[in-house]
C-alpha cells in the first residue's frame, strides 16, 4: 500500500505499508466493533516500522513552472503525485519528484472552473475530476481536455467532499437553517448517478452546534461542524457521522451499510450536546474525529479525549479579538488493527508531538494527511 504525505515546500513522504498488511488474508477476528472503553489509558509510543515497510523522503523538481502556492491536497495514482495549490492549479510530479507538467483549466469558460475544493485522480486512466467550492462536478481526461460537466447534485447544500466510484458519485454536505430560535445543522452522504437519480443516502440533524457571543462589541457566531469525511479504500467508500458510533461503508452498488461499531462504555459522550459541553476539556467523554485513514490492515483514528488524554499539547490561540489565549489539544491518535480486533491509543513519541515515532530513517514524527486508494 502506497501513501504520500506532504512535509514541506519541496519534500513529499512515501510510505510503503508492511507486507504483513497485504495479501488475501481473510477472518479478521473481532472485525466490526472498536472497544474504546477498554483501550482508554492503555496509550504506547508506536513505531512505524510496526505498521510500514519503508519510508521515502521525495524532493520535488523546482524550476518556473512548477512552483507551487499554498498547498491544498495531495493525491498518489499509477506513480505520480498530484499537488493542488491555493492557485487552483494541480502540478504532477513523478513517483521520483521529477516535475511533469501542471494542469490549470480557471476561468469562467464552459468547460473551465472556477476554485477548486477538492479533487480526485481516476487511477484507471489518469483523468482529474474536480469539485468546485459551488457543488459543481467537472471531469477532464489525462491531457487535460473536457469531458463532462455535473452542475450542483444538491442545490440547498454545501457539498465539502467527493469520491468516485463504480459509475457514480458520492459526496458529503450539510446544510443550515434556523428551526425554533437554534441553528439546525444537517449532514449528509449522498450517491448519485446524476443529479435527478440519488442510489442511496445517510444523514443526520444536530441542533447543538453554535454558540453567540459578544466579541468587542459585536456579536459572533461559533459553529462546530464536523460533517463526513469520505475515504475510498478498494472498491468501498466508508465514512464517520460524529453523531453516530459507527464507520458507515458504501459499496461498488451504492448500498450503505455499517461497518465498525464503536464501544464507548463509560465514556460514551451525553446526547444533544451544546456548544460548551463539547469543548469542555475538563469531561470525561470520548468523541471520533470524522476524518481518518484506512490500509489493507489497520485504521488510523484520531480521537478527542478531554480529561481523558494522558498527554496534552498545549499552545496559544489567537480569537476573533485578537487576544491570545492559552489552550490545550486533547487529541489523541490511535490505531486499530482490523486483524486482531484491537485499538491502541499512540503516547507522543516527543513532546508536544503527535504520531508515529518515525524509527525507518529517523526523521520526525509520522502521521499521514492522505492514504491511496488501491490498500
Amino acid at each position: 500500500m502506497k501513501q504520500i504525505r506532504w512535509s514541506g515546500i519541496l519534500t513529499a513522504t512515501l510510505i510503503l505499508f508492511a507486507a504483513a498488511s497485504c495479501g488475501s488474508e481473510s477472518g479478521e477476528a473481532a472485525k466490526g466493533v472498536i472497544d474504546v472503553e477498554s483501550a482508554v489509558g492503555k496509550g504506547s509510543v508506536v513505531s512505524l516500522s510496526e505498521v510500514a515497510s519503508d519510508i521515502r523522503y521525495i524532493p520535488l523538481e523546482t524550476n518556473v513552472e512548477s512552483v507551487l502556492g499554498n498547498i491544498e491536497g495531495i493525491k498518489f495514482s499509477k506513480g505520480k503525485i498530484y499537488i493542488s495549490d491555493s492557485k487552483y492549479s494541480i502540478s504532477i510530479f513523478t513517483e521520483e519528484g521529477k516535475f511533469i507538467k501542471k494542469f490549470s483549466r480557471v476561468g469562467r469558460g464552459p468547460e473551465e472552473y472556477v476554485d477548486i475544493s477538492t479533487f480526485q485522480v481516476n487511477d484507471t486512466d489518469g483523468g482529474i475530476v474536480i469539485l468546485e467550492r459551488s457543488g459543481r462536478i467537472i471531469r477532464y481526461d489525462a491531457d487535460g481536455n473536457f469531458v463532462e460537466l455535473y452542475d450542483k447534485l444538491n442545490p440547498k447544500a454545501n457539498n465539502l467532499s467527493f469520491v468516485t466510484i463504480s459509475d457514480f458519485f458520492v459526496t458529503s454536505w450539510f446544510q443550515t437553517s434556523r428551526q425554533e430560535g437554534q441553528m439546525e445543522f444537517k449532514y449528509g452522504v449522498t450517491a448519485y448517478v446524476d443529479s435527478l437519480n440519488i442510489l442511496s443516502e445517510k444523514k443526520i440533524r444536530s441542533f447543538s452546534s453554535m454558540k453567540v457571543q459578544q466579541v468587542d462589541g459585536r456579536m459572533m457566531g461559533f459553529m462546530k461542524i464536523d460533517p463526513p469525511y469520505l475515504i475510498k479504500h478498494k472498491d468501498e467508500v466508508k465514512f464517520i457521522m460524529s453523531e453516530c458510533d459507527t464507520i458507515f461503508g458504501i459499496d461498488s452498488k451504492g448500498k450503505i451499510s455499517n461497518k465498525y461499531i464503536l464501544i464507548y462504555g463509560k465514556y460514551q459522550a451525553p446526547k444533544h450536546m451544546d456548544f460548551d459541553t463539547y469543548n469542555n476539556d475538563e469531561s470525561d467523554f470520548a468523541t471520533l474525529s470524522t476524518q481518518f485513514f484506512e490500509t489493507d490492515r489497520f485504521l488510523l483514528l484520531n480521537f478527542n479525549l478531554r480529561a481523558l488524554a494522558p498527554e496534552l499539547i498545549e499552545r496559544t490561540s489567537r480569537g476573533f479579538d485578537g487576544k491570545e489565549t492559552f489552550v490545550q489539544n486533547t487529541n489523541v491518535y490511535a490505531i486499530y488493527d482490523k486483524k486482531r480486533g484491537s485499538l491502541n491509543f499512540l503516547n507522543q513519541p516527543e513532546k508536544g508531538t503527535m504520531g508515529f515515532k518515525e524509527d525507518i530513517k529517523g526523521g520526525f514524527p509520522f502521521w499521514p494527511s492522505y492514504t491511496g486508494t488501491s490498500g
